[in-house]
Parts: structure tokens; sequence; C-alpha cells
């Protein structure tokens, strides 16, 4: 008999790109193409019911409303997406044996009598508090402690978080399994819109939401630095998130506006996935100067679109790349980041490295392959249950 697989993807609230839009959707699409013991239902907000549908037509496609689809930030945690997960009523009604959340926040409800697995993408939001001793760290420390407490399973994305888990629970006694990201190839179109850039111009990209962690300042000053020694643009791409008091992006405004650099730098924002992909597979140079990841999906994006990769090595971006990109060693310094740059862009990798590193990128990042590792999970939860449902009847 086939157990039933619930997969909670309320936290996607819109059709935008995002980092932990495609995460979760990943997973689905991986498990969707090789499980055959399990029958899957898909948890979406309503306003995406439809073209999730669409998007996973063998698929059962179930929704809730979201009462708090409009807040997207809340001071006393600074982290996206703030939203109530769907009920336990209707989880309940489901019949649902395992339900992976591929994204959990604090206010994440989750169901005491289904097995969950939860993955904590990253510990973010404690790391931005300055005051390790303070009530706000403490209390967001708490919620991070209680969700691990009330699954089965926690999964994050890198050995650098299942550490940070581990400093911030050390008396957790359950396991914290690392399963990465999925990372699909971006599909490769013919030809940026002209109303994005013009296609005939070179540039370095960087692609990131704009918040101050992402720390886009240090390779605009970079930038500005040898601007005058290479013809490229710089096009950043990312949300401005001006509704958060963690936004950098007036910063990066001002810096523009202070220095004239309006005719050499490009702010893109709501782009559709087709430019985006386009302006990877063009770009001379992909740069991330991010000094909190998780993971870092988008280098790895580049690295697979075969470009060129400058990032930090800051919390666990060498570890996502594999070592196998371009690194400076201090976030912040943007004189050793613009040296990196005109290293690289004047002695380019040849192809073959690049296919090269594209090649154990895809394999290791594989939709299919990370399926597998939360198949077994499933499988493993499901036999301690097993087992336990066992000893209770002798």
């Amino acid at each position: 008999m086939k157990h039933n697989l619930g997969i909670d993807l309320t936290y996607i609230m819109d059709d935008r790109p995002s980092g932990i839009k495609k995460h979760g959707e990943e997973i689905v699409s991986g498990i969707v193409k090789f499980n055959s013991d399990y029958n899957i239902t898909v948890i979406v907000d309503k306003d995406l019911e439809e073209a999730y549908k669409k998007r996973f037509p063998s698929l059962k496609v179930i929704s809730q409303k979201l009462w708090l689809k409009n807040i997207r930030f809340v001071k006393r945690i600074n982290r996206l997406n703030f939203v109530k997960s769907i009920k336990t009523s209707k989880i309940k009604k489901e019949n649902l044996d395992v339900i992976i959340y591929p994204y959990v926040n604090p206010n994440t409800v989750l169901p005491k009598k289904t097995k969950k697995i939860i993955s904590i993408l990253d510990v973010i939001p404690l790391d931005e508090i300055e005051n390790k001793n303070g009530s706000e760290y403490n209390k967001i420390k708490q919620e991070n402690i209680d969700l691990m407490n009330k699954t089965e399973r926690v999964v994050t994305l890198s050995n650098y978080s299942k550490k940070r888990l581990e400093e911030i629970n050390p008396e957790y006694e359950g396991e914290i399994t690392v399963i990465p990201s999925p990372v699909n190839i971006p599909k490769k179109t013919k030809k940026i819109s002209q109303e994005v850039i013009n296609s005939e111009s070179s540039y370095i990209l960087s692609i990131n939401s704009f918040f101050r962690h992402k720390n886009q300042i240090t390779l605009l000053k970079a930038f500005d630095l040898i601007k005058d020694k290479i013809p490229n643009k710089l096009v950043f791409v990312g949300r401005p998130e001006l509704d958060s008091p963690s936004s950098g992006y007036r910063e990066i405004e001002e810096y523009i506006k202070k220095n004239r650099l309006e005719d050499r730098v490009i702010i893109l924002s709501g782009i559709s996935d087709e430019d985006r992909s386009s302006l990877l597979y063009n770009a001379d140079l992909f740069v991330t100067t991010s000094l909190r990841e998780g993971f870092g999906r988008t280098p790895v994006e580049a690295a697979l679109c075969k470009i060129p990769v400058i990032s930090s090595k800051e919390t666990s971006l060498e570890e996502a790349t594999m070592g196998e990109v371009f690194y400076y060693e201090n976030g912040k310094d943007h004189e050793e980041l613009s040296s990196k740059m005109l290293e690289v862009l004047e002695n380019k990798p040849s192809k073959e490295e690049l296919e090269r590193i594209s090649k154990k990128l895809k394999e290791s990042y594989d939709e299919g392959e990370i399926a597998k590792r939360y198949i077994e999970i499933i499988k493993e939860i499901m036999e301690e249950g097993k087992k336990c449902k066992e000893l209770n009847n002798q």
C-alpha cells in the first residue's frame, strides 16, 4: 500500500523568482520523477493553486488561503515570508503520513500527529543580531529550538548550517541531515530582451536580493576602482526589499549617484526567468559578495552556465561551490575583490575547465539525486514508526 506524502509550499506567496521558491519546487520535481512509492499531495497558497496544478499535473494540489498574505516582513524576526502555514485540521483531513517542509520559520504550524521533515535553511536572523545575550536573540534562538524539537527529522543545506544549528541547540537528540538544495541548469534562451539590457553590452553580473548581508556595496566599490580599466558594465539583479529594515538598496542607489556611475551600473528587478537565464549565460563574470548564506544558490547556477565565478568565502559559499570557483578572502574588502576581478577578466578559465566545473556541480545538485536522499529519510521515518508501533502492541 502506498503511503501519503505531503510537500508544503505555502511559504511561496507569488510567482516572482527566488532561491527558496526554486528550492521547494525542485524538491517536488525530483521526487515526482524518481518516486513510485508515495501518493504525493502538494500544499500551496490559494492564489497559486491553478499555477501549481498546471506545473504538477500528476499530483494532487490543495490550497490554503493565508491570512498573513500581505505581511512580508516582521520587525522582530526580519525574515522573508512571515506566513501562517496550512491549518492542522486540513492536513488531518488529507491523511498524510509524512510532510516535507522545504522552508520553515518560527510561525510555521506543524501538525502534532503527522510525521515531519523540516528544512531549516539558515540562521541568518540570529547572526544579524549584534547582542547575543539580548531578549530578541534568545527569543529567535528558542523558536528555532522549538521547531527542531517538534519534528522527526531536521534537514539543512550545508555542513556550515548544521554546525550552527548544533551550536544553537546543543541538547538536540535528533538527527540533523545535510541535504543541499537541488539546482537545475537554467534553460538557455537565445537572447536577452532589449528592454532588459543592450545585448551587445559586455557585463559583470550579480544576482541577489538587496539585503545588507548580501553586501552588494562591496562589489559596487570594487567595480568603481577598475571601471576605467575594463569595458564591462555591472548588472545587479534582485528585489530592492525596501519594506525591510535590512534592505541595502538605498546605499547602492546613493553610491551610484554620488560617483556618477549611472551609465555603467544597471539594476534590474522583476525580470522573467528567461531573461534571468540569458543574463547568466551571456555574462563575462559572475560575482557574489554575500556575507551570510545557508547554502549559496546563485554562484552555483552561474557555474552551471559555464561562466567564471568569483565568490566570497563567507559561511557556506565555498562549501556550496565545492572549492571550484575563484574566491577572495575578506568579504568586505573591495580592493581585494577588484584585484581578483581584473585577474579573472584578463585570464579567463578555458572552456574545458568551465565544462568540468559545470559537470561536477550538475552531478552533485541533480534534483533526482537530492530527491533520493529525501526518499531515504522518509523510509527511515516510516520504518522507525513501524517499529515503535510494534513495540507498543507487544
